[in-house]
């Protein structure tokens, strides 16, 4: 019988796996549990085994479907199997895939099996390098169908507005308002309003579409446990009424929530997460979802954290956007995730930023995806305005040149950090944790009522990786791309701390 103690784990490297001729074990499909989420005071994120998850990784928008302004420059770059590999290499084990709906349902009606078939491949690829997906229907200022047309001037005071991505053209319905937008402020265009207040009255029918395509897409995974879950609708418009979305916006999500768990029925498969965003406006007053509408078990926030980087009209900081985003899950009662931050300038400048970020998100117990992993020259976040041209260096997570796309690797500022060691899954709850990127170390206590297994991430950094702890049986550690993966055998009250041999 284990005598449950304080314990150390040592790492000897030769004795512990058999490697390939590179030194590391070979890919293969990792399994992955169903996820659900729990509300109250345990709210968070947890496996079918009763472990709390974090859910850490980026976006990927390859099958976004955006509009492109330069024939030369295509606004995605290709998915590739490589790009699931090296995420996992990070230590991600999520990212959250764009899906458009214009590539869904380009013809009202009919339903694109060929873009289903390329979402299919994508998470059998994530699945494939123990890489969860949240499927993200996503949009940017409606769609593709709002860009200015040649030969119209906006004025001394406006300007004229590229097309982004989202909804079809059949559904895409202004009512000849204006496309010129308040400068550098895509969703801030007469046009685009109409649509989004069009698409909230249900003109012509345009949101019981948009809810049986979510039903279409929810139905074929409904059986699927590599997809967490379902982000319903990026960064919602609130329509004419600046003051006014909140409530457009429950009623939206009071006939989707519920269809789409009736088309998880039907296709005989689980209820996954839900992940539901305010309008984009917030942190602003009355930008939220009516709580009584959100009665799902099974829900989690997602807003998204921009302070300090790209939201120069909000004055609140990266601390007061987590205090709020922590204080609106509450009011639901539910756990919040991220589903976009970043920086996109200055790396070495801005990783100050980024660190304060990181220790947040540590100090809340949260998930997160980095916008983004990639970025094409002619995506219209680079072209920027009509007739635009890219800049010569972009900076996501990896930096590339323009024109060209030209992949000039990884930004170290953002992946020291952003690769830094944290708790994949832990038995019963986390209650607190704290990582030092630099050192690659994280302590960590927990509590569970059954002896479990906990599973860490730790990059490759220092030497040979070790963990002492209380409440702590077996260790094994695997070493895998990029680091290590630490199996801790815990039980009741428990901490974990790790450190390096050689280091």
């Amino acid at each position: 019988m284990m005598r449950w103690r304080k314990w150390v784990a040592a790492v000897s490297l030769a004795a512990l796996f058999g490697c390939g001729s590179d030194g590391e074990p070979e890919a293969g499909e990792v399994s992955l549990l169903p996820l659900r989420a729990e509300r109250g005071a345990d709210a968070g994120i947890y496996d079918s085994s009763g472990r709390q998850v974090l859910l850490r990784g980026v976006n990927l928008n390859s099958l976004g479907d955006y509009y492109q302004d330069n024939p030369a420059l295509p606004p995605v770059l290709p998915l590739q199997e490589e790009d699931f590999r090296q995420m996992a290499a990070l230590g991600f084990n999520v990212v959250r895939l764009i899906v458009s709906w214009s590539a869904l349902e380009p013809q009202r009606g009919q339903r694109s099996a060929a873009y289903l078939r390329r979402i299919r491949e994508a998470v059998a690829q994530a699945k494939k390098y123990g890489l969860y997906v949240i499927l993200d229907m996503h949009q940017d200022a409606w769609g593709k169908y709002i860009a200015t047309p040649p030969g119209v001037e906006c004025g001394a005071t406006r300007e004229r507005a590229i097309g982004w991505d989202g909804a079809p053209e059949w559904a895409t319905i202004t009512d000849g308002r204006s496309t010129c937008r308040a400068p550098g402020i895509r969703e801030l265009s007469p046009a685009v309003s109409q649509a989004f207040e069009n698409f909230y009255a249900d003109r012509d029918g345009i949101q019981t579409a948009f809810i049986e395509t979510w039903e279409y897409l929810a139905g074929a995974f409904a059986r699927e446990v590599a997809v967490a879950g379902y982000d319903l609708f990026n960064e919602p418009h609130w329509g004419n009424n600046i003051v006014g979305g909140g409530p457009k916006l429950s009623a939206l999500y009071a006939r989707l929530i519920p269809a789409i768990r009736a088309a998880e029925r039907a296709a005989g498969g689980f209820h996954h997460i839900v992940f539901f965003e305010p309008i984009v406006l917030w942190p602003v007053e009355g930008n939220l979802p009516d709580p009584q509408v959100m009665t799902d078990p099974n829900l989690v926030f997602a807003p998204h954290n921009y302070a300090e980087s790209i939201t120069t009209a909000n004055p609140l900081t990266i601390e007061q956007v987590f205090e709020r985003a922590k204080m609106d899950s509450a009011y639901y009662g539910v756990a919040f995730w991220i589903g976009e931050y970043g920086w996109f300038s200055d790396p070495m400048g801005n990783q100050s930023r980024l660190l304060r970020y990181a220790a947040l998100e540590d100090r809340y117990a949260v998930g997160g995806a980095w916008w983004q992993w990639k970025q094409a020259c002619g995506d219209p976040h680079s072209i920027g305005i009509p007739g635009g041209s890219p800049p010569s260096l972009l900076i996501h997570l990896r930096y590339s040149a323009c024109p060209g796309d030209v992949d000039l690797g990884f930004v170290p500022e953002w992946v020291e950090v952003l690769s830094r060691p944290y708790p994949r899954a832990v038995p019963g709850r986390l209650v607190t944790l704290s990582s030092d990127p630099k050192r690659a170390e994280l302590v960590l206590e927990g509590e569970t009522a059954q002896p479990g297994w906990a599973d860490l991430w730790v990059p490759r950094r220092l030497g040979f990786p070790f963990v002492t702890g209380d409440g702590v049986g077996e260790v094994s550690v695997q070493m895998v791309p990029g680091g290590y993966r630490i199996r801790v055998e815990v039980r009741g009250n428990y901490r974990l701390q790790t450190s390096w041999l050689g280091g």
